[in-house]
């Protein structure tokens, strides 16, 4: 069973239209929404996940970082890293010349990455423990930032998204992996459409634009994005 030891980030799930949607989705699995990524027991659930044997084979990491250029020297953020399985596969890519931000507001779930980086020598991951609605990036420092299953969960996203553009570089990328309720079997496609259209909106208003979306995992939906160009 994959272990979210994260609290909630301001607002619990099921407060909303997405919230309602993931716990049917996940057939009564327990949802523990900190940072917003969902608990789950591939291979053990019933639903989409029965077919997995570990999260790895639905979330796909060495594409995903693929897709969106991750590479040695690079500067990654992690938000809502929790106890870091993202971050430790994305210190690995972008190798000692590189650096990975693991960013939660749960400093207890992030002692977790202390404790593997000491035990594993990890050098190039910097943890920092943010507010709601600041991830508390260093400015204009971070090539991509990263939000996996965090965006659905949280009832007000501006701040936090306003927050990510003040610490991206002026060419970095916002990269949001979130449930498609579609892909759940929760939804028809013309009924889970205005739920997606519903982060296109959250990201325009924060500032963003999405240059492309990517449907290739089995659960999810990526959004790549980057700083609106003024003129």
């Amino acid at each position: 069973m994959l272990r979210d030891t994260r609290p909630l980030r301001r607002l619990a799930v099921a407060g909303t239209a997405w919230g309602c949607l993931l716990l049917g989705a996940l057939a009564g699995q327990r949802i523990l929404a900190a940072q917003a990524r969902a608990r789950i027991g591939p291979g053990k659930s019933k639903g989409p996940f029965s077919q997995f044997a570990s999260r790895a084979e639905w979330q796909m990491p060495a594409r995903v970082m693929d897709e969106i250029g991750v590479r040695p020297g690079m500067t990654v953020a992690d938000v809502g890293a929790g106890d870091g399985w993202f971050t430790f596969l994305l210190a690995d890519r972008v190798g000692p010349s590189g650096r990975v931000i693991a960013e939660d507001i749960d400093a207890g779930a992030l002692e977790a990455v202390r404790e593997r980086c000491a035990k594993e020598k990890v050098s190039n991951v910097s943890v920092v423990v943010g507010e709601a609605e600041d991830a508390k990036l260093p400015a204009g420092t971070v090539d991509v930032v990263l939000m996996v299953n965090v965006l659905t969960a949280i009832h007000e996203p501006t701040g936090l998204l306003l927050s990510l553009a003040k610490g991206l570089k002026p060419d970095g990328q916002l990269v949001i992996i979130d449930w498609d309720p579609g892909k759940l079997g929760q939804l028809a496609e013309g009924q889970a459409n205005p739920l997606l259209e519903l982060t296109r909106r959250q990201v325009r208003d924060a500032g963003f634009e999405v240059v492309r979306i990517l449907d290739f995992l089995p659960t999810q939906r990526m959004w790549v994005c980057r700083r609106q160009r003024l003129g």
